[in-house]
């Protein structure tokens, strides 16, 4: 029997409320619907009726939810947002209590997955980054709360309690390990010039123990630190999730590190990673300001596997909004993990679900999709220095939130983090708690 479709009775059908409801019903919920602006066709509707309009009220049938203006607009606009709680929910885009909901899910959901407010005039980093200072979810702590999929959630639970014929939720938790490659090794095939510049700067900083390793690496009696493939091999191999490899290909200088892609060890890496996981760009610092470089450097590694390349996470979580996202679209490329913040675990689009980018500045939905990243292990302990107890915990909580939600865990590590010395003694430890709790099966 063919489970029966929500009609979602509105005053107008644009870009921004087809995308929404899309999201909302076809990819948070995976619910039949269809659209419909005609009033007469609503009120003789006999099935599941769902009325989104400036006056619900006027008809007398369905589950009625009143529309704010941001769905029918068009342009940007400062959105003074007033948050309140619908018992333990926090709710944005208020209304009034008489309708079915007292606030404007919807509305919300879009807000918050289009970046709507990284459009609007904002403090930027020194990387030249949104600033996540400026985030409506980090200023009212809910940063760690996937609300999204948390409104959508609640809108089924409203429509099956009136239509118990409704089919549930189509959902279900998924796990991706992420690592990005942004160096393959701490000393080894750096050539001579960057060798001798690591020793003088240990020697300048008086780190007699990175010396002594440097030269125990360089003269094969050691393993260098950032080589943690085999481990990470072993790990993901037990864990089960999809992991996937992003592997920086841009020359060095500044803020990119990488080796050199043509060196024989390089590219048998990333042959021998790709035979095992999923391998994708990391596209250079650079690449943001100098969008070309990107052909460049995906080229490459296309090259180096043979196959077409079209994943990406921006080197250092570069993204500014929309330029960042149109350039990925243009070169036709299918997905994107940058969304995330360096120094907030979380969800900076609001949700635990990939979803597409919807771009404001043309008003319409584009075929890049994107996968929230939720921690990153710099983020634990760098930016928020934790130990490593304290980061598992944190850990613990994020993946307890996704979850509850049956979304998708996106997290991001990296192999030079892993080495299991220095401040990073005790991380491995951490990965593995991650793995195993993140664990579908857990």
């Amino acid at each position: 029997m063919t489970a029966p479709a929500v009609l979602v009775y509105t005053d107008k059908i644009g870009s921004r409320l087809r995308y929404t409801f899309d999201l909302v019903f076809r990819t948070l919920l995976g619910m039949p619907y269809q659209l419909s602006s005609d009033r007469a066709k609503a009120e003789a509707h006999e099935g599941p009726l769902l009325v989104y309009t400036a006056d619900p009220l006027a008809i007398e049938v369905g589950l009625r939810i009143k529309a704010v203006d941001l769905l029918f607009e068009k342009g940007l606009r400062e959105q003074r947002l007033a948050p309140a709680y619908l018992d333990d929910l926090p709710v944005l885009f208020r209304t009034h209590q008489r309708y079915d909901l007292p606030f404007d899910p919807f509305a919300a959901i879009f807000y918050l997955v289009s970046r709507y407010e990284e459009y609007l005039p904002h403090l930027r980093d020194g990387h030249d980054r949104f600033d996540p200072a400026g985030n409506l979810l980090v200023e009212l702590g809910l940063l760690e709360t996937p609300l999204v999929d948390r409104y959508a959630l609640l809108i089924a639970v409203l429509l099956r309690r009136r239509w118990p014929e409704l089919p549930m939720p189509d959902r279900r938790y998924r796990f991706m390990p992420t690592i990005d490659v942004d160096q393959l090794y701490a000393y080894r095939e750096k050539g001579f010039l960057r060798t001798l510049y690591g020793f003088g700067k240990a020697v300048q900083e008086r780190r007699w123990d990175l010396v002594q390793e440097r030269r125990e690496v360089l003269a094969g009696r050691q393993i260098d630190p950032f080589d943690t493939f085999e481990y990470l091999l072993e790990q993901h191999k037990k864990s089960g999730g999809d992991a996937v490899y992003f592997f920086l290909m841009g020359d060095y200088g500044g803020f990119d590190n990488a080796h050199s892609p043509f060196r024989e060890s390089f590219r048998e890496l990333v042959k021998s990673t790709a035979d095992h996981f999923k391998v994708a760009l990391h596209p250079s610092y650079r690449s943001n300001s100098q969008p070309n470089l990107i052909d460049r450097e995906r080229k490459l590694l296309e090259d180096i596997l043979n196959r077409p390349v079209v994943w990406t996470r921006q080197h250092y979580l570069k993204v500014r909004l929309p330029g960042t996202y149109q350039q990925l679209s243009k070169r036709d490329f299918e997905a994107d993990f940058s969304m995330a913040y360096a120094g907030y675990p979380g969800f900076r689009s609001g949700t635990a679900t990939p979803h597409f980018f919807y771009d404001l500045d043309y008003e319409a939905p584009t075929a890049l999709m994107v996968y929230p990243t939720c921690v990153m292990d710099t983020t634990l302990q760098q930016y928020l220095k934790l130990s490593p107890e304290q980061a598992k915990q944190r850990i613990d909580h994020l993946i307890a939130e996704v979850k509850a939600v049956e979304g998708t865990f996106v997290s991001l590590w990296h192999n030079s983090s892993l080495h299991n010395s220095g401040p990073w003694q005790g991380w491995r430890e951490v990965y593995e708690h991650l793995l195993e709790q993140a664990s579908p099966d857990v």
